[in-house]
């Protein structure tokens, strides 16, 4: 069997600017760095359970690429929280860009969504999916 999720790697373009913002402004704990070879850098991010993030950093400097909506690949990543709009108004206060506001979804659920320093798209959650319909291909 397949457990839960270990970790997601996202490619950032600055190293610094990245970990400024996910320690500084998401409140995680940076746990670490490994330089797996010459020019490749590696900072892991603690989100507060045993899932963690992976900052990638290659020295070549690369941009990621942007990705319509419609492409096929990561969409975001969703960080639990308390109070959607506690968090959303803090993140406010460091002038992160929302791309949705804190709003009620389906099944009583409240999100916002908003990017991180390289335009990767976060989302803020509280409550949980309770009306999930069966899925069976």
């Amino acid at each position: 069997m397949i457990g839960p999720i270990d970790h997601v790697a996202v490619t950032v373009a600055d190293m610094e600017r990245s970990v400024r913002f996910y320690r500084d402004v998401m409140g995680f704990k940076v746990l670490g760095r490994v330089q797996p070879r010459e020019g490749f850098t590696i900072v892991c991010i603690g989100t507060g359970n045993d899932a963690f993030l992976e900052l990638f950093h290659f020295a070549s400097g690369s941009k990621p690429l942007e990705f319509e909506n419609s492409d096929v690949g990561l969409k975001h990543i969703a960080f639990k929280v308390d109070d959607v709009e506690g968090i959303a108004a803090k993140l406010h206060e460091h002038n992160v860009e929302f791309t949705v506001e804190p709003t009620s979804a389906k099944g009583g659920i409240r999100v916002a969504f908003f990017k991180d320093p390289d335009g990767n798209l976060l989302e803020i959650i509280h409550g949980s999916f309770n009306n999930l319909q069966p899925y069976n291909p």
